[in-house]
């Protein structure tokens, strides 16, 4: 018998973090791997990372908050992949402050970027996945489920997501759609995005200890893709944190706004105060988070060598 045709997979937010994580997992896999985000010279490095993996990199450049030009580029894609199989939705913006303080078009922009693009997304691609009975993956998380101060926008973006996930799902599941559809829910992850975030006064959140890496976010993200299950959460604290939030909501809380208090009072610095108008993708896989370490579960999904 002849090998299988490797796998054709288009991910967004594809030049750092999560999106780069998972692409070159795919490339690990020997996949053909459409890399979609704003900045080429973020794309670029994620290229040539992706080919010396052993994957089949195609540039994408492309910014999910311009629906026509997104519409554009997803449809160029799929033609140069010559259908997609997985979809990844890993794009996502971050403003850091408390609310009353936060300028009402950050806002809005951390949710066009994070919300509106991966509906923007997932309703272009939808077609081509329907063609190859193929898989959507949308990478949320366990804010979803838990109040995370200091980042009012980013939690109202990923509860959109899992509700958006969760209709999706049914409606294509009653009109007998091949498509399946996935949420995946990381809890705090070592990525760039944390340096990467905007504040308008150039203070990052504090550096906290116990984070997982990207891989392991990846490794979930193609166990879902490949299952067709509804998701999981990724990191075994995170599990931990949604379940005190349900069964022990007044405690998660009171846990919440200490941390809010420490990471106003103990800041880094270093943040740009218009990120937001320009890429940030840089071909990194990790950021600024001490003791990040990879989860068992993660090494044992993953490929990476």
């Amino acid at each position: 018998m002849s090998d299988p045709a490797p796998e054709r997979v288009l991910v967004t937010g594809a030049s750092s973090g999560i999106g780069l994580a998972t692409a070159l997992e795919y490339g690990y896999r020997g996949a053909r791997v459409g890399l979609l985000a704003r900045g080429a010279e973020g794309l670029e490095r994620a290229a040539v990372m992706v080919a010396d993996a052993g994957g089949r990199p195609l540039v994408v450049p492309a910014d999910v908050t311009d629906r026509n030009g997104l519409e554009a580029a997803v449809a160029g894609a799929i033609e140069g992949l010559g259908g997609v199989d997985v979809a990844v939705s890993a794009a996502a913006a971050l403003y850091y402050g408390r609310f009353s303080e936060t300028p009402a078009e950050d806002f809005e922009r951390t949710i066009a970027t994070t919300l509106g693009g991966a509906v923007d997304f997932s309703r272009t691609v939808l077609p081509g996945l329907a063609e190859s009975s193929g898989s959507l993956v949308i990478v949320g998380s366990i804010v979803s489920r838990m109040p995370l101060p200091l980042f009012a926008g980013y939690v109202t973006a990923k509860h959109g997501l899992r509700g958006f996930a969760d209709s999706l799902r049914v409606e294509l599941a009653e009109e007998g759609s091949p498509v399946s559809v996935s949420l995946v829910s990381p809890g705090p992850i070592d990525t760039p995005l944390w340096s990467n975030l905007s504040s308008r006064t150039g203070a990052l959140p504090a550096s906290f200890p116990g984070a997982n890496v990207p891989e392991d976010v990846a490794a979930a993200v193609v166990s879902c893709a490949s299952s067709g299950r509804r998701g999981t959460t990724v990191g075994g604290a995170s599990v931990a944190l949604q379940a005190l939030s349900v069964v022990a909501q007044p405690l998660a809380e009171r846990l919440m706004r200490a941390l809010a208090s420490y990471s106003l009072h103990h800041p880094r610095t270093g943040g740009d105060a218009r990120p937001f108008d320009e890429p940030t993708g840089n071909g990194l896989l990790r950021g600024p988070l001490p003791w990040a370490h990879r989860s068992i579960l993660g090494r044992l999904r993953g490929r990476r060598p």
